[in-house]
């Protein structure tokens, strides 16, 4: 890619601005950790200077949201990263759930590789944590999609400073199967200075995320929680019938020729 130099004044602004945008973009995505990746977290095959210039409005407005096009396409039709049967931590007398969703985080290790944020742990904690802020059946079931998730997913929000608490918060997104039914299944993932956790999971039917009316009422209910991750998937799902002017790699980023 060649960078032209300016020769008026307008195309001197135009660069400024350009430089601006990169930095803001660069310096947002080192303090996430997702500088020079994919949108499937793995690295990107863009040089630097393409790398930033994809995400630029301008570029945005030539070829279109082709970030916020992917999401919407993996959501809604990439194959489920998990496939359950519905049978997944049925009661167990004299077991608490916590105490199966521990042993099976044992099993795995205690933690798992996300490719946006490296080791995350998997414990008795997040279990817990997750649990006191509601519990259902699918939910429930979909523990067992938490690790999957966490290593196949897509970023779909970071919160810096999460509520003001000191650390940050991040939440993946990947769709799975429950009983051959289709679901969102949303990843709340805790990063400290030192360590990363699961702290939270959420699990929506997909069909359900694209009835406005549903996700009003959701995030009117006690546990909003619920239905701010629902919004946040609406968010990106209501580009379903968006169209983009540009070819994406495997990694979810333009596919550039080399005259651009």
């Amino acid at each position: 890619m060649n960078n032209q130099i300016p020769t008026s004044n307008s195309e001197i602004s135009q660069k400024e601005h350009l430089e601006k945008e990169f930095l803001d973009i660069k310096t947002s995505a080192k303090e996430i950790g997702i500088y020079l990746k994919g949108l499937t977290g793995q690295e990107s095959h863009l040089s630097e200077y393409e790398w930033l210039l994809v995400r630029t409005t301008l570029f945005k407005e030539d070829f279109g949201d082709w970030e916020h096009y992917f999401k919407c396409q993996f959501l809604l039709k990439r194959p489920a990263v998990c496939i359950l049967t519905g049978k997944e931590f049925t009661p167990i007398a004299g077991k608490t759930l916590t105490d199966q969703v521990e042993e099976y985080f044992t099993e795995l290790g205690g933690m798992v590789i996300s490719p946006f944020f490296g080791e995350v742990t998997l414990d008795r904690k997040g279990a817990d944590d997750s649990l006191a802020h509601g519990m259902g059946r699918l939910k429930a079931i979909a523990y067992a999609a938490v690790k999957n998730v966490i290593e196949k997913g897509i970023l779909v929000h970071y919160d810096s400073n999460h509520k003001g608490r000191g650390y940050n918060s991040a939440v993946l997104a990947a769709p799975i199967l429950i009983k051959e039914e289709r679901y969102i299944c949303e990843v709340a993932i805790i990063l400290n200075k030192n360590n990363c956790r699961f702290y939270l999971h959420e699990v929506t039917k997909q069909k359900k995320l694209l009835d406005a009316v549903f996700i009003t009422n959701l995030a009117q209910k006690p546990s909003a929680h619920q239905g701010v991750f629902a919004k946040i998937l609406q968010n990106i799902l209501y580009a379903k019938d968006l169209q983009i002017n540009i070819s994406l790699d495997s990694n979810g980023e333009p596919i550039l020729k080399s005259a651009i």
